[in-house]
């Protein structure tokens, strides 16, 4: 990939009219549960050699998992996100947002189910959690989850 410092991502973060959401993950001011999801990505801390190391071109990463191993990217010059291994940098499935954010939103219902009387009351809170990112059809990917939850 091509040096980007986490100055130059959050700029790249208003410039592309993404939620400033991302800027609190770079900067490491998310709160549990939501900073256990959304890490600053590693990329973040290597220097301008590691980072050309992965060959992954213009790319903005936007956060890592839980564990710290999964980057989550947008690709600027395809315009179009990725998630890779930091340990191989095979960044092998691209996603559109709707795609990437499903998979957010499943994993979150997924953990705080325990938390909630009901489906829809976890549905409900993992919305709250995600206000900041402004997902405008939050409704419909969650109902989309709940069928395919219902069909499995």
């Amino acid at each position: 990939m091509n040096y980007i410092p986490r100055e130059k991502a959050k700029e790249l973060i208003g410039e592309f009219g993404f939620s400033k959401f991302f800027i609190d993950v770079i900067d490491g001011k998310l709160d549990s549960p939501l900073s256990i999801y959304f890490g600053c990505p590693t990329l973040y801390f290597l220097n301008d050699e590691e980072q050309k190391a992965y060959n992954l071109g213009d790319i903005l990463p936007l956060w890592e998992d839980a564990g710290g191993y999964m980057q989550y990217a947008y690709d600027i010059d395809k315009k179009d996100y990725f998630c890779f291994d930091i340990e191989d940098g095979d960044a092998s499935s691209r996603y559109t947002w709707d795609e990437l954010i499903k998979s957010v939103i499943d994993t979150l219902i997924e953990h705080e189910y325990d938390d909630h009387e009901n489906l829809e009351e976890t549905i409900s809170a993992v919305k709250l959690l995600l206000a900041d990112l402004k997902i405008e059809n939050f409704d419909k990917l969650s109902a989309d989850i709940k069928n395919e939850w219902k069909n499995s």
